[in-house]
């Protein structure tokens, strides 16, 4: 019997590496120039803390350093350091650099465990702003890139883009019927939606099997807007409709770049949704950020939108190619 060769990580160094290196720095540069631009400062925030998000779809890294007490987390995001200085006065900031994933998927063409994050806030209200951050810094990246910025594509909430591309009607989705939106999904060919699924599940295949093929249809940037409040993570709900989160996630060529919300200030929500993101886990959570909580009591920023883009797959999309690796000076693979 033939026993399986073991897998082993390997750092691979691409054969254009000094190219891709310079391309890199100026993608960097031209990214840091068009916020400071526009009058965000750059905050060197760590990525090695004793808390981290709750997501229950992300695996922060644990760490473990000798002489210290405690488990200690790489970040899966700057989100947490960053709202600590927005409470501290900072109302305009972004952080460029290393974010971590943990997570047997997290190496393929579209993930690195170690990828490039940007991510921003500044004052406002509306979703709008988020988008035209986007188109601002698109265009500066490709500048930086040398090729052809993308222009401003379509705008669509989450129940137009299930009703075009799914033939979905959805508002069971975001009443909270989810059995009955389970049953219209396998009616409509969606065969893997069941009707124990929660609406992150059942949302997500539809968003996979039929939204982003009909998302890489499009021309230029591409909006996807107005989630149910069961996904509304860190945003604000809808003033106008609850039932509806401020959140928006932009896509080029059928490929999510970026994630943002009206940001949640609100610390006794932020709480209760940390306390139910910890509930849905598979796995133990990571210790969460008592501090933040107690500075958004005291001293919360004023309204505020934020997003957060991988800098990886911008420079992946807006070069034409079809894996991080080809974009990548170096990057980890798999191999027997």
């Amino acid at each position: 019997m033939v026993t399986p060769m073991a897998e082993r990580l390997v750092l691979r160094r691409h054969g254009s590496a000094p190219q891709l290196v310079r391309q890199r720095a100026a993608l960097m540069a031209g990214l840091r120039k068009s916020l400071d631009d526009q009058g965000l400062v750059e905050a060197m925030v760590p990525v090695l803390l004793p808390f981290a998000g709750q997501e229950t779809h992300l695996h922060p890294p644990a760490v473990a350093l000798d002489g210290l007490p405690g488990k200690l987390w790489l970040q899966t995001s700057p989100e947490l350091p960053l709202k600590r200085l927005l409470c501290g006065g900072v109302a305009a900031l972004y952080a460029l650099g290393p974010a971590f994933r943990g997570g047997r998927e997290e190496i393929s063409s579209h993930h690195q465990p170690e990828f490039t994050m940007l991510e921003w806030y500044h004052p406002g209200e509306t979703l709008l702003l988020l988008e035209q951050d986007c188109l601002t810094l698109g265009a500066a990246a490709a500048e930086a890139l040398q090729v052809r910025a993308p222009e401003r594509g379509a705008s669509v909430s989450v129940a137009e883009a299930c009703e075009r591309w799914a033939g979905l009607d959805a508002r069971d989705l975001f009443e909270g019927d989810l059995p009955r939106f389970a049953a219209a999904a396998r009616a409509a060919g969606l065969t893997r939606c069941a009707d124990s699924d929660d609406a992150a599940s059942l949302l997500g295949r539809v968003i996979v099997e039929r939204i982003e093929p009909g998302l890489a249809a499009l021309d230029g940037w591409v909006f996807l807007h107005s989630f149910p409040a069961a996904l509304a993570a860190l945003s604000r709900a809808d003033p106008d409709d609850p039932r509806q989160a401020l959140r928006v996630e932009a896509y080029l060529g059928g490929v999510e770049l970026a994630n943002g919300y009206v940001e949640l200030t609100d610390a006794d929500e932020q709480a209760r949704r940390w306390q139910h993101e910890q509930e849905q886990r598979d796995s133990a959570a990571p210790a969460q950020d008592s501090q933040l909580l107690e500075d958004l009591r005291t001293s919360g920023p004023a309204p505020t939108v934020g997003m957060a883009l991988g800098v990886d797959r911008l420079a992946m999309t807006l070069l034409g190619a079809s894996d991080l690796s080809d974009v990548l000076p170096l990057s980890l693979s798999l191999e027997r």
